[in-house]
């Protein structure tokens, strides 16, 4: 079966992925991203910012200190999975990431994130470094407010956008009446069903 705009499946998902980046409270808002790390398979959640239908991408931001991006840099072959428990849907997806910093959809991305969004980048620990005791980073200033636009602008060196290429889709759906998994096959341009 040939992989097309109009294919059942592959429209069902892409509307699925779409409202998971704009909808705050939909499932797919959170997915899991998979790397390879120095000692295996790391996981972590992040937020969906946007899903381009037309070129394939899901997108999210992160710290540019952030140990996944030198995992990204050494293997860019990820994974991304959501999963609905009202939807009965999971998508395990197949991705190449890149990176993006100090360059326009770095600056874009920057422009469009709101202010409370802006606060997480303004922490001056890198993410995963070991600190003496419980403390996020953040200013003393800052501790229960939301930054202003002036002050939110220290964090923009922080801040890194992660674009990542889908190559394939495992979509499985469960329901009483017979569960459905199908794989889409980017590089191929192909579709089919699978057991699930």
């Amino acid at each position: 079966m040939e992989l097309e705009m109009n294919n059942d499946i592959f429209i069902k998902v892409s509307e699925l992925l779409e409202n998971g980046a704009k909808e705050r409270d939909h499932d797919f808002h959170i997915m899991t991203f998979c790397t390879i790390g120095k000692e295996g398979v790391e996981a972590r959640s992040v937020v969906l910012r946007n899903f381009d239908k037309d070129k394939n991408i899901i997108r999210f931001h992160t710290d540019y200190r952030s140990p996944k991006l030198d995992d990204i840099k050494k293997n860019p072959n990820t994974v991304c999975l959501v999963y609905s428990y009202k939807l009965k849907t999971q998508l395990r997806i197949k991705t190449i990431s890149s990176i993006h910093y100090d360059d326009p959809i770095w600056n874009d991305s920057w422009d469009k994130t709101g202010l409370a969004s802006r606060k997480c980048y303004l922490t001056k620990y890198d993410p995963s470094s070991h600190i003496e005791e419980k403390d996020d980073g953040l200013p003393l200033e800052l501790k229960g407010k939301t930054p202003t636009s002036e002050q939110s602008e220290e964090g923009k060196k922080n801040f890194c956008v992660v674009d990542n290429k889908i190559t394939e889709i495992d979509y499985l759906y469960l329901k009483s009446s017979g569960h459905e998994r199908m794989v889409l096959d980017f590089n191929n341009n192909k579709s089919s069903w699978i057991a699930p």
